[in-house]
């Protein structure tokens, strides 16, 4: 994999972080503007006990493919 396309690849996989870690956020938003506290409490509980949550299976894993081609061309 080009240098350039593993940028490209790299600057994909934040973009796509982004878009979870916002939609996290509205979720929490939209709890605390109906007045569910309770559950905005869990959400952000389960998110800190599980870090893992925060992000898709699909970002992980492709996370995981561009760190393996750049071991395997190190």
């Amino acid at each position: 994999m080009a240098k350039l396309e593993v940028k490209e690849e790299v600057l994909l996989l934040l973009k796509m972080q982004r878009h979870d870690f916002i939609n996290h956020l509205q979720v929490i938003h939209a709890m605390i503007q109906l007045g569910k506290m309770d559950k905005a409490l869990i959400y952000i509980e389960e998110l800190s006990k599980d870090p893992k949550g925060l992000v898709t299976e699909e970002l992980t894993l492709r996370a995981e493919e561009i760190t393996g081609q750049l071991k395997a061309g190190a």
